[in-house]
């Protein structure tokens, strides 16, 4: 247990330990325009998917459930107990451990905005050693990373009713819903939802929504689902096909809206996926910005893991025949940060 809560602590402090400097900044990374292919027609039930989102909007805050509204909450990582850990640990049956972080981008590309690029600077060698100064945004496709509270907002107001006036400022960042949630890091239940193996393909057609019928149809193959405080993680196989074809923004096999009712349903800690979580682009949801984004981060208080580096994780657990393991990892402790890279690591 106390190598485990070690690694959890050392994945979120590891590149302070290797660098002489470190200078982290938010931005969207702002990918230059790549040539996207045709959307195609909308889903045939989009109108009424939207209407239906209107009314999610409503129904599914839980805002004051785990602190008074307008106060400071973790949302649902509220259910990742003592005893979740536990559990989660009891999952670890051969000891393999497998990175979750692609490399830090250090290209230009499609996925890769002048600003996404992890800038490692050596700052001099001398007889006795060296030091490195890091620089990155890592907000956007590339960066394996968390978001917070302050990364989204709706009507002045972030998760559980926080006011974004007074809360968030160019000096001083996120006072209240900012990474320092989870500086103790998280460790819990993780279940990979392996998209590609479902539909019997290498890689997903990016242009497809994952559904919830696709979620549960996964669930019924493998014999695994998430519950409260786990995390699924959505395979589509984009470092696969990035490899293969190169790198694209768009399209993004993402979560469709109607596995938002999935979400409030089982209430996980986290969506994690390998590229970004929203489908994209979204013919027929136009006007609405990043549907699935705002109804985690501002509705449900769900965190967000994503541009996660599932590959190496797919292969083992497809080799064992498991699916679900623990998962560890840490943001760096920013005061005032609107989120982190991290570098997650599944235990089998």
């Amino acid at each position: 247990m106390r190598r485990l809560h070690a690694i959890a602590v050392c994945t979120g402090l590891l590149l302070i330990a290797l660098a002489g400097g470190f200078t982290l900044t938010a931005q969207g990374q702002g990918a230059p325009a790549a040539q996207a292919p045709p959307a195609g027609p909308p889903p045939p039930d989009t109108a009424a998917m939207r209407q239906q989102y209107e009314q999610w909007r409503k129904d599914f805050k839980t805002w004051g459930k785990w602190a008074p509204i307008g106060q400071e909450s973790k949302g649902t990582t509220s259910l990742i107990t003592p005893e979740k850990v536990q559990n989660a640990m009891k999952l670890v049956k051969s000891g393999i451990t497998v990175s979750l972080a692609h490399a830090e981008p250090n290209v230009v590309a499609a996925d890769v905005g002048p600003n996404g690029l992890f800038k490692r600077t050596t700052l001099g060698i001398t007889d006795g050693g060296t030091t490195d100064n890091y620089q990155v945004s890592f907000h956007g496709q590339t960066v394996a990373h968390i978001d917070t509270w302050c990364h989204f907002f709706e009507n002045g107001q972030m998760y559980n009713g926080v006011p974004v006036m007074g809360n968030l400022s160019a000096e001083t960042g996120c006072a209240k819903g900012g990474i320092m949630n989870w500086k103790d890091g998280i460790t819990t239940r993780a279940v990979l939802y392996d998209i590609a193996q479902l539909k019997g393909v290498d890689t997903v057609d990016p242009a497809m929504p994952i559904r919830r019928a696709d979620l549960e149809a996964w669930e019924k193959k493998s014999g695994v689902k998430i519950g409260p405080g786990d995390i699924p993680l959505l395979y589509i196989g984009r470092w696969k096909r990035r490899a293969a074809l190169g790198p694209s923004n768009s399209p993004v096999a993402g979560y469709y809206a109607d596995t938002i009712p999935w979400m409030h349903e089982r209430l996980p800690s986290f969506i994690g996926h390998d590229f970004n979580i929203d489908w994209n682009p979204r013919p027929g949801w136009e006007g609405l910005r990043n549907p699935i984004h705002v109804a985690v981060l501002n509705w449900m208080g769900i965190n967000i893991v994503e541009c996660l580096d599932l590959e190496q994780a797919v292969q083992t657990a497809r080799r064992l025949n498991r699916y679900e393991f623990a998962i560890t990892f840490a943001p760096l402790p920013v005061e005032g940060g609107t989120g982190s890279p991290v570098n997650p690591i599944a235990i089998f």
